[in-house]
């Protein structure tokens, strides 16, 4: 099922949730009309969220899940078509006003701005969340911790012009590329992937091929197969240890290395009371 897909506007559905020691002053009322099932998911938090004397904590934990899960939509591949590089300066000229952007993204080293308008037709996910009556929708702050600025920049870039004026380095580019798989913009997560394509190297290798395997992107995938199989430097890092169990799986070797049965033999030391 599409979850960008909303329900009919004038279907009175009524989605219940209420604790069953106290069913009647717990109960919280969600229609489902007009929503799809990521606003659908953000109105559900916001309203166990507001909640006085009601501990959702569980329940809001399930909907956060709900939303990662509903991040890990396959990208499809879109026709290139060609247009005038004065169409793509006048968009980078747009990305570059900051004066005018109107929301922030708090990056684990510096803040990035951009504008609502274009997040709000880029990604169903920053959509629904910044029309909400959640923290982001009204302070228009958007925290992504786990992100480095360079990689947001680049991601709204890509989004802008699917073009930087940057020489990203491939942690910068991962950055990117789990940002617009994370918010459903789905056009620009082959492109980013192709970018990576050209980055695969002995140092990035690890990184880029587990995030083939993750986020489930053929083309990648078979790039860093070609690459791993006939690398000289990548058999051994496969012999030696530690590699991340996609990776392994990736290249066909999922059993564990010599170093890690290592690992798993280590001297059992006994403790006994006095």
């Amino acid at each position: 099922a599409d979850p960008q897909r909303c329900h009919p506007s004038d279907n009175g559905c009524v989605a219940e949730v209420r604790k069953k020691h106290d069913r009647e002053n717990t109960l919280l009322q969600i229609p489902y009309a007009g929503h799809s099932a990521i606003s659908f998911a953000f109105a559900q938090l916001q309203a166990m969220r507001k909640a006085i004397g009601v501990d959702w904590s569980v329940r809001i934990r399930y909907f956060e899940k709900a939303l990662e899960l509903l991040g890990t939509i396959k990208a499809v591949n879109e026709e290139n078509v060609a247009v005038p590089r004065s169409l793509v300066d006048m968009w980078e000229s747009l990305r570059e006003m900051t004066s005018t952007h109107n929301v922030v993204f708090e990056t684990a080293d510096d803040d990035v701005s951009a504008h609502e308008l274009i997040l709000l037709a880029a990604s169903p996910v920053q959509k629904a969340m910044l029309e909400s009556a959640m923290m982001e929708g009204s302070s228009k702050r958007i925290a992504v911790k786990d992100s480095a600025s360079s990689g947001v920049r680049l991601f709204l870039d890509m989004v802008y012009s699917s073009s930087s004026r940057d020489e990203p380095d491939y942690k910068s580019a991962l950055v990117a590329l789990d940002l617009a798989h994370r918010w459903q913009v789905l056009g620009m997560v082959p492109v980013l992937a192709g970018i990576l394509r050209e980055m695969i190297t002995v140092d990035s290798f690890m990184a880029i091929a587990e995030a083939a395997v993750l986020k489930e992107l053929e083309p990648l995938q078979q790039a860093c197969a070609a690459f791993g199989a006939k690398n000289v430097k990548i058999k051994a890092m496969l012999k030696k240890g530690p590699v991340p169990a996609p990776v392994r799986k990736l290249l066909g070797t999922s059993d564990a290395t010599e170093a890690e049965e290592g690992q798993k033999k280590k001297k059992r030391r006994t403790f006994q009371a006095p």
